[in-house]
């Protein structure tokens, strides 16, 4: 019988992967499982369509119309190796101009990401990694003030917070971002589990996917949760999508100065 946990309330531990005394081969391991699962759940796909479906009153002119550049610049805030992020990078530059960002708290990590974007054959002006703490220097404020980006977004990344962790993120990331906010993520549901559980053992045979993949749902925010912090971060007239498989997307668009 498989048991269902639960999911009225959050529960926030550790995942494995976060630990930083998890040897090597497991680490890929469970990398490669994430690879497949990522690929199963369409998670570039999701995110490529809604950011453009965002930018695409100004598709034809991209440049030309207020707020937007050309090259689109895409910040990703915890990009960890930066696999999701190049994936996005190749699938969007198929249909615009775009440069995108890559941060990271992980020395390790954007090591292991600009290794990744060299060997792809990209340079620093199409992809480019940094280590930057976005949530410790919210507070401390060495990340200069005003836009970075067209669109900041995170992926699969607020799920690993405390609350008020995220209403920090969400807030800094509207300030950074000179056009929008993307934010995508799991949805807490039964459902949810119930897949990311299924999944990750159908899809790897990782020992750290198979705990931080359910894990990872019972530590995700649900919809109405998500909307609560967006209102508390200052964010108005977003929108947030449910998508497959039992995900969201929160989309905040910067309102037009007037003329």
């Amino acid at each position: 019988m498989l048991f269902f946990p639960d999911l009225k309330s959050r529960h926030l531990v550790p995942e494995l992967m976060d630990d930083p005394n998890l040897p090597a081969a497991e680490h890929q391991l469970a990398l490669h499982g994430l690879r497949r699962i990522n690929r199963f759940s369409g998670t570039v796909s999701s995110l490529c369509s809604t950011i453009l479906d965002l930018i695409k009153p100004a598709n034809a002119s991209l440049g030309q119309s207020p707020g937007l550049q050309s090259p689109l610049v895409l910040l990703d805030i915890g990009c960890a190796n930066g696999e999701n992020l190049l994936a996005v990078y190749r699938q969007l530059a198929k249909s615009i101009s775009v440069r995108c960002i890559g941060w990271d708290i992980s020395p390790y990590a954007i090591q292991s990401a600009k290794a990744l974007a060299s060997s792809a054959g990209l340079s620093e002006d199409q992809l480019r990694f940094e280590v930057v703490d976005a949530l410790g220097e919210i507070d401390t404020g060495p990340i200069d003030t005003g836009p970075h980006a067209d669109i900041v977004m995170n992926s699969l990344f607020m799920h690993h917070f405390e609350e008020s962790s995220v209403v920090d993120l969400l807030s800094r990331s509207a300030q950074l971002a000179r056009v929008a906010v993307v934010a995508d993520d799991l949805n807490r549901t039964q459902l949810g589990w119930f897949l990311a559980k299924t999944g990750c053992w159908l899809l790897s045979s990782s020992r750290v996917v198979r705990f931080d993949g359910p894990q990872s749902v019972r530590a995700a925010f649900t919809c109405t949760e998500i909307a609560s912090i967006a209102d508390r971060a200052g964010l108005e007239n977003y929108r947030i999508t449910k998508h497959w498989p039992e995900r969201y997307a929160l989309v905040w668009r910067r309102s037009p100065l007037p003329s």
